[in-house]
């Protein structure tokens, strides 16, 4: 009896360590089992992250597949203006055509160039007929309380443009003179710093050339680089070169606009890398290069 009663204990103290080592097993294979699931969330959460990461990527250029409308002042030349074809084709061309068109090319899009008056480029922007300006504009403090501006890309010269027979070398010559600049321009900014000017504001710099051809003024003050581009196509006109100011250009942009940081990155990346002083050379010459 005894002898029957231990070797039930026996078996039932085997029975009990087969239990326990048959347990461990269950629990050591469930987990090998849960590994692979473990590595493929960690994969499936690497996947997400990077489409998250591409869609980023893909939403920092707003320019991708877009046609965006520039707003230009097309009598501003050589920056902007249009070239009409034998077959009536017209065509916008200009420094600031051209770097637009290769900023947003860059990109993946396309331009579509709206002419309007220089005074009516902001209104143009506020009333989303265009998505930003590449008319000349200066930032200046006012301009800067409705719209964004890209870095400054250049800095013009401006000058007096006069009938041959007479002779105005500087702003001071012209006192009590009367002066004819494009309305609502830095040039009108200018012209009023004129002791006794008589100003003559009018639609754009062409305006003025033959506002002083015809001699209802007595000079103009201009773009120094257009003024170049007129005297070419004008006998009886000459020039007086200013020395450079604190004018400048930027690129204008609605305040919140999606464009501005695609387009403001790719212009510093080719004042960087000399494609804008190539754009530059191509329109103008070397001395207008950005120091």
């Amino acid at each position: 009896m005894k002898l029957f009663a231990k070797t039930c204990a026996a078996l039932m103290t085997c029975a009990a360590i087969l239990g326990t080592i048959t347990g461990c097993s269950s629990g050591s294979g469930s987990a090998a089992t849960q590994a692979p699931a473990t590595s493929a969330a960690s994969s499936e959460t690497s996947n997400q992250a990077s489409e998250s990461s591409s869609t980023e990527a893909a939403a920092s250029n707003a320019l991708e597949g877009v046609t965006v409308k520039v707003g230009c002042s097309a009598t501003f030349v050589p920056f902007e203006s249009i070239e009409m074809a034998s077959n009536g084709a017209k065509t916008n061309v200009g420094m600031n055509v051209d770097l637009i068109r290769a900023i947003v090319e860059k990109n993946g899009g396309q331009v579509e160039f709206v002419d309007m008056p220089f005074k009516s480029l902001m209104a143009g922007m506020q009333s989303k007929q265009i998505d930003f300006s590449i008319g000349g504009m200066a930032p200046t403090e006012e301009r800067k309380k409705s719209a964004d501006f890209s870095e400054i890309y250049f800095y013009p010269r401006n000058a007096i443009v006069y009938r041959s027979q007479d002779n105005y070398p500087d702003l001071p010559s012209l006192d009590g003179k009367t002066v004819a600049y494009a309305f609502g321009t830095n040039y009108q900014q200018v012209a009023e710093t004129i002791p006794n000017v008589k100003g003559v504001g009018i639609q754009g710099s062409p305006a003025c050339i033959e506002e002083v051809k015809s001699g209802r003024a007595d000079a103009c003050i201009i773009d120094g680089a257009g003024a170049l581009e007129f005297l070419k196509a004008n006998e009886g006109l000459s020039m007086s070169l200013l020395d450079k100011t604190d004018d400048c250009f930027a690129i204008a942009f609605p305040k919140e606009s999606p464009y501005y940081d695609t387009v403001n990155n790719t212009l510093k990346e080719m004042m960087e890398n000399g494609e804008l002083d190539e754009i530059i050379k191509a329109h103008l010459s070397e001395q207008f290069i950005l120091d």
